[in-house]
């Protein structure tokens, strides 16, 4: 309950501070990119766990119980981001939600793992009269990582089901071709706090110490300004 009310704490307050700033930014003379309501979409290249508690060799056994998870190493893949946002005229809220799917490898053995993220992110436009403009973006996730037939019991097997909370942060370049398009590249940075697990007996696990892990990946991005 302590958990779910911080959370909660957490996404109103990275609601609150872009929506105040972004009114403030918003009066007087435009900017160069129009000012509303925009959709888009990202790429991030090469995305991968630092493998810094997801190894390949580690594994979470329940405390006085006998089930196990696996803690595999992922492949590296093409993470793809959907994206709404608001853009005033020096900064912007978005939120966006992120997918992707992974071979991961423990030991000797293979097997497939799925990646998501809902986000809520403010964004700050350095130079907003020019036609190329430096970003800055900070923000805050929710994640969730499957690892399929990752949980054991015995003879029993299962999905294991990780879930937590993020930090992100991102800095790059966004250029406008016209006022209501935009194309962008960047570098993202994100921390991730993994705190709970369900698994064979679909039973919720607080995992103490908590799972951390880190990505960083280049960004490509464009969006649609309405």
């Amino acid at each position: 309950m302590k958990l779910s009310v911080t959370r909660l704490a957490l996404i109103t307050a990275l609601l609150a501070i872009p929506a105040t700033t972004s009114a403030q930014f918003s009066s007087g003379a435009p900017g160069f990119a129009k000012e509303g309501g925009y959709a888009g979409m990202s790429l991030m290249p090469k995305f991968t766990f630092d493998r810094v508690t997801f190894d390949g060799e580690g594994i979470y056994k329940e405390i006085g119980g006998d089930e196990v998870t696996i803690l595999p190493r992922l492949s590296t893949q093409t993470m793809v981001r959907v994206i709404l946002g608001y853009r005033a005229k020096k900064a912007g809220l978005e939120v966006s939600y992120d997918f992707t799917n992974h071979d991961g490898t423990f030991l000797e053995s293979s097997g497939k793992a799925t990646f998501r993220s809902l986000n809520l992110d403010g964004r700050y436009f350095f130079m907003p009269n020019q036609r190329i403009q430096p970003y800055m973006q900070v923000g805050g996730s929710m994640p969730s990582f499957t690892v399929k037939e990752g949980s054991f019991l015995h003879d029993a097997v299962a999905d294991a089901k990780f879930s937590g909370y993020g930090v992100n942060a991102e800095g790059g370049v966004v250029i406008y071709p016209q006022r209501q398009v935009g194309v962008s590249v960047g570098y993202n940075y994100r921390v991730l706090s993994f705190d709970k697990v369900t698994g064979v007996k679909d039973r919720l696990f607080n995992l103490r110490p908590r799972f951390r892990e880190t990505s960083g990946t280049v960004v490509l991005s464009g969006h649609y300004i309405f």
